[in-house]
């Protein structure tokens, strides 16, 4: 017959020798975890025309990898300044072509989007618009002064 009291001593250093195994496992993962080059940021920058940190050319190299090229440097090294090429990569995988293009500006011409004014839409509105600025629109049914 087992003897309860060594069963559980045994019980007890086997979950102490998994608790050490499984701490250490932790431990080595936040070490490789913080050995990734992290972006520089824009929590420091106060205006949009504040001076930019300097990109890495190896940051950028792996971003323009792994995404398109008629994507801007300028635009990726401003994505790199809070993103890693990673997850810019993830970031522009998600953005469909047809807004890529008209965020780039490679939009077609003179094609009629929904929702874009006419010129006859624009004097229809502009005529509108000389209507209403001749309403009176402080009278709230008070009287008109007599003089």
């Amino acid at each position: 017959m087992v003897n309860p009291m060594k069963f559980l001593i045994f019980l007890l250093i086997l979950v102490a020798i998994v608790g050490a195994l499984r701490l250490r496992r932790i431990l080595s993962d936040r070490a490789q975890q913080t050995d990734l080059p992290r972006p520089p940021g824009t929590r420091d920058l106060d205006e949009e025309t504040a001076v930019r940190p300097e990109i890495d050319a190896a940051s950028l190299a792996a971003a323009r990898a792994k995404v398109s090229n008629e994507i801007p440097d300028e635009v990726l090294q401003d994505v790199l300044l809070d993103a890693t090429p990673q997850q810019a990569a993830k970031l522009f995988a998600g953005v469909s072509d047809e807004v890529m293009a008209g965020a780039i500006g490679q939009q077609s011409s003179g094609v009629h989007f929904q929702g874009q004014a006419a010129a006859e839409d624009i004097a229809s509105l502009n005529s509108l618009s000389s209507a209403v600025d001749e309403l009176d629109i402080w009278n709230f049914g008070e009287e008109p002064k007599k003089a």
